[in-house]
């Protein structure tokens, strides 16, 4: 039985100012070359309410939608209870809360005050900001200055021209090249930290681990000296400033066949550390989340937002399950390419993860206390890859 779609056209100028206020499913908003915002949602009529001052419009949705508005458009999204995805709007745009998974793509400065699930990022013009992210954080080619307050999970980051500052990583952190001169690049991280170094890098590094700090960088030199490890890649003209409770890896990049050389996450020792930091935050994240669902229930269908949830949690188990398998390919394929460039002896298989394993980790996603991202890792994990 298929759904019903609802469209609907709105002519405006080419730097209009789109506020969804609330988004009941999941919300993707892309650039277009139109002079008009366009709305696409999986529903009735009645699912959308859009008001029209000028410029401005104002939206709410009751469903799952796609807006498609000019490339200049200042955006802001109050509330999604699902996914959100904004690719190609160059204008500033701002976000409020994301219960879901955040895709940004090609977009201008942005805000983002507080995601559920994982923040991906691909290409950002200007500034980008991101305040509290319950997922795992994976950042590509960003202009201006990056800037994560809190990440719960994982942070992987390259690309960063503009410097980073991020205060609080609960996870591992893997970060990549350019480091761009005249910036600093700090970090504060409870896991590991993995950097990866090209041999034309111009960096000065400032070093505090709670754990070993070991370089595979050739010409680096590191000393020690009242708890911190410091080094010089040449001139210095960058900085790069770390705490970090675990250990600190420092590699060459080194390309194998056109790729760029990338170390796989180490699953088996950041196991144990990646399930006491989602144990120790899901009460916290589930609270708000479930405060927030409170909130959204007083002023709409209570019925049709929970068959909403329900749908969200099926698609979230299924998705779970896919990316399980895909997690654990790519980690044999990184390991293989790893043990080659290293030349060390594979390690000795684990035994299988057991159907009872497998099943509390899908019941954790079910359960909303973890993303299907998060859930991948774990079953990757298991697996001993």
């Amino acid at each position: 039985m298929s759904r019903n779609m609802f469209n609907q056209q709105i002519e405006t100028s080419s730097t209009p100012h789109v506020t969804v206020e609330a988004c009941l499913g999941n919300l993707v908003v892309r650039g277009g070359r139109a002079q008009r915002v366009s709305l696409r949602v999986m529903g009735e009529a009645e699912d959308v309410d859009c008001q029209q001052d000028g410029e401005t419009l104002a939206i709410t949705l009751r469903s799952d939608c796609t807006i498609t508005c000019p490339p200049a458009t200042t955006l802001t999204v109050d509330s999604v209870q699902g996914n959100l995805k904004v690719d190609g709007i160059e204008g500033a745009f701002t976000v409020g809360i994301v219960h879901g998974n955040a895709h940004l793509r090609t977009v201008g400065p942005a805000t983002m005050e507080q995601t559920f699930g994982n923040l991906s990022v691909r290409r950002a013009a200007g500034d980008l900001r991101a305040q509290v992210t319950r997922g795992n954080a994976r950042v590509h080619q960003v202009e201006g200055a990056l800037s994560l307050d809190q990440v719960d999970g994982n942070l992987k980051a390259e690309g960063l021209h503009g410097g980073l500052d991020a205060e609080q990583v609960h996870g591992n952190v893997r970060l990549g090249p350019p480091f761009s001169p005249g910036q600093t690049y700090r970090l504060n991280a409870s896991g590991n930290l993995t950097l990866r170094l090209p041999a034309s890098t111009s960096l000065r590094l400032a070093l505090r681990a709670g754990g070993r700090v070991r370089s595979h960088v050739p010409g680096l030199i590191l000393e020690r000296a009242d708890g911190r490890t410091e080094g010089v890649l040449g001139d210095g003209q960058a900085t790069l400033e770390a705490q970090v409770g675990g250990n600190v890896h420092l590699w060459p990049v080194e390309p194998e066949e056109g790729a760029a050389y990338e170390m796989p996450f180490d699953f088996a020792t950041d196991l144990e550390g990646l399930g006491a930091q989602v144990e120790a935050r899901v009460t916290e994240a589930m609270g708000e989340m479930e405060a927030h669902l409170h909130e959204m229930l007083g002023s709409a269908d209570s019925g049709r937002i929970r068959r909403q949830v329900e749908r969200n949690i099926e698609a979230a188990r299924r998705t779970a399950e896919r990316e399980a398998e895909r997690a654990r390919l790519r980690a044999e394929r990184a390991e293989r390419r790893w043990r080659r460039a290293s030349g060390r002896r594979p390690r000795p298989k684990r035994p299988p993860a057991t159907d009872e394993e497998r099943m509390r980790v899908l019941r954790m996603v079910e359960e909303g206390k973890i993303t299907p991202d998060q859930a991948a890792d774990l079953l990757a994990a298991l697996e001993g890859r």
